[in-house]
C-alpha cells in the first residue's frame, strides 16, 4: 500500500497542520522521507492494544477512532500522530485506533522515528504537545 517517491509537495502539505507549522522545510522534508504513504479504507484496524509497537503514523486525511478496552477515548483527524507513545516509551500499545473512514497518512517505522527524534528536537517538542492535549502528557498516549 505504500506509494512512490516523497515530494515536496508532502512537506508543504504537513506544514498546514498546527503541529508542524514551525518545522523548517529541511525538518518537514527529513520527516517526508523517513515515512511511506499510505491509503486505507474505512473500518480498518490500525494498531491493536497490548502489542509492541511497530510504527506511528501521521494522518494526512480521514479519521481514525481511538479505544482504550472496548471504550472510545478519542477520534482523530488530519495533523495528528498516532501510535509513537508504545516506540519512544518501548512499552505495548496503551490503545486501539481503527480507521471511522477512508485514510491517507505517512507510516513510520519505529526506528526511522528514534533517529528523528534525536535529529528534530522541533518533532520531539510537536508529539510531546500532542500527547499531553491527547491527556498522556510527554511521550505518552
Amino acid at each position: 500500500m505504500a506509494e512512490g517517491p516523497k515530494s515536496g509537495s508532502e512537506a508543504r502539505f504537513l506544514r498546514g497542520f498546527p503541529t508542524f507549522e514551525r518545522f523548517s522545510s529541511g525538518e518537514l522534508n527529513k520527516v517526508v522521507r523517513a515515512a511511506d504513504r499510505v491509503s486505507l479504507p474505512a473500518n480498518w484496524p490500525l494498531i491493536h492494544e497490548q502489542t509492541p509497537g511497530d510504527a506511528c503514523y501521521i494522518l494526512l486525511s480521514g479519521k481514525v477512532a481511538v479505544y482504550a478496552g472496548r471504550e472510545p477515548v478519542a477520534e482523530l483527524g488530519p495533523g495528528d500522530v498516532v501510535g509513537e507513545v508504545a516506540i519512544r516509551q518501548g512499552r505495548l500499545r496503551s490503545a486501539t485506533v481503527s480507521t471511522t473512514e477512508a485514510v491517507e497518512m505517512l507510516r513510520i517505522e519505529g526506528e526511522d522515528l528514534t533517529r528523528l527524534l534525536r535529529e528534530l528536537p522541533a518533532l520531539r517538542d510537536a508529539m510531546d504537545a500532542t500527547a499531553a492535549e491527547h491527556g498522556g502528557g510527554p511521550a505518552g498516549s
